[in-house]
């Protein structure tokens, strides 16, 4: 072979250039961020969407609605220093979601659901409990919604964020509930380990 490229000729050139050129070709084709390659199927995701989890889509606009609840919650009276943090809430944002999709992707894999009964249970008795039921009484269909729109969500986008996270919230108690080690348990293994015998 080494002496086949060593041997002047004229074909050899064109035919060596030629491979060369298609095999620059496809790397510039599948290697360029954004370039041809994620039209066709491969390389980077589509226009506007972050990453692509277990057939999931992250899109620029979930990141976004993300960062700007998440600057809504940490800084509420907010401004425009507060609205400066939005590039860096995004990147964090956009972990967010993924890890979210990949624990969701993983709890329906392994025969997970999460009921419309536990929904509406986690919407009377969680975190917004005291907006959506105060005082144990639900504030109404069009307030449901008006709450909704004025943090960027529709109604049925809210409720399957809220399924996500009672489906993330039941892989990890089942995960920990798989963990558990008692005092005892924990107490002969330290003993084993740190037990010294010498024998003469």
């Amino acid at each position: 072979m080494i002496r086949f490229l060593q041997t002047p000729g004229p074909i050899k050139k064109v035919i060596l250039s030629g491979i060369l050129l298609v095999f620059c070709g496809a790397m510039v084709i599948t290697l360029i961020p954004g370039g041809l390659g994620s039209n066709f199927g491969f390389g980077a995701p589509a226009a506007g969407v972050v990453a692509n989890v277990a057939g999931q889509e992250v899109t620029v606009i979930e990141v976004q609605q993300q960062a700007k609840q998440m600057l809504r919650q940490q800084f509420p009276k907010g401004g425009a220093e507060a609205s400066m943090l939005l590039p860096f809430l995004a990147s964090r944002a956009a972990e967010q979601l993924i890890d979210e999709k990949v624990m969701v992707a993983e709890a329906e894999r392994i025969g997970l659901r999460a009921t419309d009964q536990e929904l509406a249970d986690e919407l009377q008795h969680g975190q917004l409990a005291t907006i959506l039921f105060p005082n144990g009484a639900f504030i109404g269909r069009e307030g449901y919604e008006d709450f909704l729109q004025r943090n960027d969500l529709t109604v049925p986008q809210f409720e399957k964020m809220e399924k996500d996270f009672i489906l993330a919230r039941k892989l990890r108690a089942l995960i920990n509930g798989s963990v558990s080690v008692t005092d005892s348990e924990l107490r002969h293994e330290f003993e084993r380990r740190n037990t010294k015998v010498k024998f003469e």
